[in-house]
């Protein structure tokens, strides 16, 4: 994450790895830090009065239509969000306002999603489950002895070459695959 990055954090809780992340893209970065939690999110809220490159939203990353008029397209989703379906929900909020070739960094935490399996297993599914959702892992770190069964995974969202992306009111992203030819014969009507 560069200087001048825009990052869509979820899982933001408190807001100390928020903090850590608003210092990395500086004043010209912006810093979008869901929170579900209310009381975490009390939390957030007092971080982001000291910090004026973090945009504190508290509400469930299971629907970013609920924030969808506080987001713009973002470069990096940083996802924490330690919840059985986080796969699907990073996918969701990329698909949202992740630019293509923009930067997932995802959090896995395997009791999470799967405590009867092992690590492995449940690493390998999570990443396969980002593959079926156009973002192609990159790199993998578990960080033991840190941390037991938790791993990082850092990649890169592709939505294809059929798809094209348009702003619209400021900015929010919307991808189209085959529609994407009517739809460019539509703009240059305009």
């Amino acid at each position: 994450m560069p200087p001048g990055s825009k990052v869509l954090y979820l899982g933001a809780a408190s807001g100390t790895t928020v903090s850590h992340v608003s210092d990395i893209v500086g004043p010209e970065g912006l810093v979008y830090a869901v929170e579900f939690s209310h009381r975490s999110g009390r939390d957030l809220l007092n971080v982001a009065k000291k910090r004026t490159n973090i945009i504190p939203i508290i509400e469930d990353a299971r629907h970013p239509h609920k924030y969808r008029m506080l987001v713009g397209m973002v470069d990096t989703i940083f996802a924490d969000v330690a919840q059985p379906d986080q796969a699907r929900i990073v996918a969701i909020n990329a698909h949202h306002f992740l630019r293509n070739g923009g930067h997932v960094v995802i959090s896995i935490k395997a009791n999470c999603i799967d405590s009867t399996a092992e690590p492995e297993a449940v690493f390998a599914g999570e990443l396969n489950k980002l593959k079926n959702e156009k973002i192609k892992p990159k790199e993998q770190l578990t960080l033991e002895p840190y941390e037991r069964d938790h791993a990082v995974v850092v990649g890169i969202y592709r939505y294809g070459e059929n798809y094209r992306e348009i702003k619209v009111n400021g900015g929010f992203g919307y991808h189209w695959s085959k529609v994407s030819i009517k739809c460019n014969m539509f703009m240059k009507m305009l």
